[in-house]
């Protein structure tokens, strides 16, 4: 399987609106080839199965997707290393 970083998606650029696909950036800090400014958002999304783990790209504003290994159908967008969401407690 190749690595996150190599995998190209979509991107569509804020000001001009044109598309283009583009190595995968954690960051998520990408400027437009078209004007060299604007920033550009990510249309497709990584999810990860809650059942067995498999990460899978969707696309954005996309629903009903289940995973192509195990066939469950709730996906969470994973988190980095060592991050854990923390909850007051009331």
């Amino acid at each position: 399987m190749a690595k996150d970083t190599e995998h190209m998606i979509l991107y569509k650029c804020r000001r001009t609106l044109r598309t283009q696909r583009m190595p995968y950036n954690p960051t998520g800090d990408v400027i437009s080839p078209f004007d060299g400014v604007s920033p550009m958002d990510p249309m497709e999304i990584r999810y990860k199965c809650l059942k067995c783990g498999h990460l899978a790209w969707v696309e954005a504003g996309s629903t009903g997707k289940s995973c192509h290994k195990c066939g469950y159908r709730i996906f969470i967008k994973p988190r980095k290393p060592g991050q854990h969401k923390i909850l007051k407690a009331e």
